[in-house]
């Protein structure tokens, strides 16, 4: 045995964890805790079926939901051999500068070839094969059909000891499961907040930006003729929000997203859907699902907004209880981030998890603080770039910032850029996927390529650039 499998199993004889929610959050949490504690116990309001179906308490999961590169990279890690198996079972890879289409103001972006590829699937065959792997950890018990009613704490209230839970009909008797870890990972609607404020601590700040989004989207058979690409993403040029998504997954099938927010939402019926298909910026999403046949419904989704709780402020807090997930930081999902955010975030915890072991500590009682810290700066630039293109748009409420405005004007000239700059393109790509950070926007190279492509549009169309287009923001004296 190495060194480090006897540090592992010298921590792993200690304690039980419980984790509420068994969506990608709360399996990843799962896999992660399982190397470090004895006892791992994922309580899921849902019953879980073997079937890749999207389940009620995942209503996005009807919808296009990307995994980003790194959110990929890192459930490859935590489960070897899954992006394999998903791609045998008729999940595409989609090469980003090749088979990714891309339609954004005005312009589409550069076709190159890429080294960058990303895995296509639906949210309810990857929940699903995920599961599958969580479940048969020998230390793993999942409980499907019950729900977490209240945390159980010491006389001082200064440690979580465990949590109550009961069937999910209300006349069901209580039980009690005690743990050493609570971690909630239940989503949106995480009922933390309040329960902290029965324990006695004060409720966590929260931020909202009300995007007002609905989805439209309806599963197809992808046509015997197809394009060239295998993802077609256009959006029209704000203060328009309105947006198509057509995306490959398993089974030889497109899954089509319509977007729209602030009361300009996708129909449902079938003559509206195609209408407000038709009505985008360019054809192609109108004229892809024309040809197709369609496999199921048209399904609708409201999103409120994003939004993000700030757990890490609080001077108080409660030992052995970790909040991550959507209970943590919901974002838009037209953005793509959550489920990769949500390995980000697992990957957090087995760090801290991991730097106990090398103190050869069980004590979990820096492990919370610990979190807390650290994950807000996982959490930092997803939730900054979600926000920066939900208050994009007018009717989003929200103070914009001479610093916002300034990123809203030069992500414009940056999108512009991609679309005749392979250099920028691929950079777009990486930042876009949590690849490589949000500064490598602002390289050297990449700032003299937007300049020269602003130049060159410029000269192309100098109408364009006239009083009516967007100019430099004028600093506002109430920036932060």
């Amino acid at each position: 045995m190495s060194v480090s499998d006897s540090t592992n199993s010298y921590f792993k004889s200690h304690g039980h964890a419980v984790v509420i929610g068994a969506g990608i959050a709360g399996l990843l949490a799962a896999r992660v805790l399982s190397d470090h504690f004895h006892r791992v116990t994922v309580i899921e309001r849902d019953l879980l079926l073997d079937l890749p179906d999207a389940r009620k308490g995942v209503p996005q999961g009807r919808h296009v939901h990307a995994l980003l590169i790194r959110g990929q990279q890192i459930l490859g890690q935590l489960f070897p051999g899954l992006v394999h198996h998903l791609i045998a079972q008729g999940a595409p890879a989609v090469r980003l500068g090749r088979d990714l289409r891309w339609f954004h103001f005005g312009c589409w972006k550069k076709n190159f070839a890429s080294d960058l590829t990303s895995l296509a699937v639906s949210r309810p065959l990857l929940e699903l094969e995920v599961r599958r792997r969580v479940t048969e950890l020998p230390n793993v018990t999942m409980i499907d059909g019950t729900v977490v009613t209240r945390y159980i704490a010491d006389w001082e209230n200064a440690r979580l000891t465990g949590v109550c839970i009961r069937g999910r009909n209300p006349a069901m008797l209580e039980d009690t499961l005690h743990a050493d870890l609570v971690v909630d990972a239940s989503g949106r609607g995480s009922q933390t907040p309040q329960r902290l404020s029965e324990l006695g601590y004060v409720r966590p700040q929260e931020s909202v930006v009300k995007a007002d989004y609905v989805y439209a989207s309806r599963v197809y058979e992808r046509p015997a003729r197809t394009p060239e690409w295998k993802h077609l993403y256009v959006m029209d040029r704000p203060p328009s929000a309105r947006g198509g998504i057509v995306y490959s997954i398993e089974g030889n099938r497109w899954m089509v997203t319509l977007v729209g927010a602030h009361g300009d939402h996708p129909p449902t019926d079938e003559a509206g859907f195609l209408d407000y298909a038709r009505s985008l910026p360019t054809p192609d999403v109108h004229a892809a699902i024309a040809a197709a046949r369609p496999l199921g419904p048209i399904v609708a989704h409201v999103f409120p907004g994003s939004q993000r709780r700030y757990y890490e402020r609080l001077a108080r807090f409660p030992i052995g209880l970790i909040v991550l997930g959507d209970a943590l930081c919901s974002f838009n999902p037209v953005y793509g981030q959550g489920m990769t955010v949500s390995a980000l975030e697992a990957n957090v915890l087995d760090d801290c998890l991991k730097e106990l072991v090398a103190r050869r500590s069980p004590n979990l009682d820096a492990l919370t603080a610990n979190f807390r810290l650290r994950v807000a700066g996982a959490v930092a630039l997803p939730w900054q770039l979600a926000m920066s293109e939900d208050l994009r748009f007018p009717r989003t409420p929200g103070h914009r910032s001479w610093k916002l405005r300034f990123m809203h004007w030069y992500l414009e000239r940056l999108h512009e850029a991609a679309g005749v700059s392979e250099r920028v393109a691929k950079c777009f790509y990486a930042v876009s996927n949590l690849l490589a950070p949000r500064r490598e926007l602002f390289s050297r190279e990449v700032l003299a390529d937007v300049l020269r492509a602003a130049k060159r549009r410029e000269r192309a169309a100098p109408a364009a650039y006239g009083p009516s287009s967007p100019s430099l923001p004028q600093r506002d004296s109430r920036a932060a």
